[in-house]
């Protein structure tokens, strides 16, 4: 055999090798993906219609207390069999504020270095941030996940916060939403170069309800230029968005 001959030989059975490593190898990843079905991921962390409260973990998720309708927290409670602590809302459901687990986030600010816990950082959904409840009813079941954009961000995230809602039915399927635009009310004006959004939309199925409702706009008062010194202002609108995730079978007791 020519040394050409041999050489090629050697880099196909080289070549042969290497592909029956690797197809072991991904045998083998396929085998314990296999062993280890992945966690079902809810609606959002886990979180979905049906859920016992008593048998929810608290692993992912840092602080828990009392909501307040999309609100900031209130009393704080340990677990989420505590949700009797709170006052139920006029449907008879109890709301639990939840936080994802931010521990990334405050490793980041410590270490100076704020891309540690980028795409980690605090309870996003999309990107945007929210403050996010869970509905029980006296039972304990889960009955309802609530999701509302974070007022407290930065006035950068707070002017996107009704983008949140393009996500949302994206995630849902855009086909079958019953949206409807409602008009300005008195002293209401649009934002920037004449963007006004007041949009409430509607999705139904017999395992789930859905609403998301946004807002953009500059409410009476609100200026893009101070006509007091002709100066552009900074945060004068009203930008928001309200999602909602409920069980249609539930009834008020």
């Amino acid at each position: 055999m020519r040394a050409d001959e041999e050489m090629s030989a050697a880099l196909a059975l080289r070549a042969a090798t290497a592909a029956l490593a690797a197809f072991a190898m991904f045998s083998l990843v396929a085998v314990c993906a296999e062993a280890q079905p992945r966690r079902d991921p809810g609606e959002i962390h886990g979180l979905k219609l049906g859920l016992k409260a008593a048998e929810m973990s608290t692993d992912t998720f840092g602080d828990l207390a009392c909501g307040s309708n999309g609100g900031p927290p209130r009393q704080a409670i340990d677990e989420w069999a505590e949700f009797g602590k709170c006052r139920p809302e006029p449907s008879g459901l109890y709301e639990v504020y939840a936080r994802f687990d931010d521990q990334q986030e405050y490793i980041g600010r410590a270490i100076d270095d704020p891309l540690y816990a980028q795409g980690r950082i605090g309870t996003r959904v999309a990107g945007h941030p929210v403050i996010l409840s869970v509905l029980f009813d006296r039972d304990g079941i889960l009955r309802g996940i609530r999701m509302v954009s974070d007022p407290r961000a930065s006035i950068t995230e707070r002017r996107m916060a009704h983008m949140l809602r393009i996500a949302v039915i994206n995630r849902y399927e855009p086909d079958g939403w019953m949206c409807t635009d409602f008009p300005p009310a008195a002293g209401e004006t649009p934002v920037g170069g004449g963007v006004f959004i007041k949009q409430r939309c509607e999705k139904a199925s017999p395992e789930k309800s859905l609403m998301v409702e946004a807002h953009f706009l500059r409410k009476p008062g609100q200026n893009e230029v101070d006509p007091a010194t002709g100066e552009a202002t900074s945060g004068q609108f009203e930008s928001w968005t309200r999602f909602e995730i409920t069980d249609p079978s539930y009834r008020k007791p």
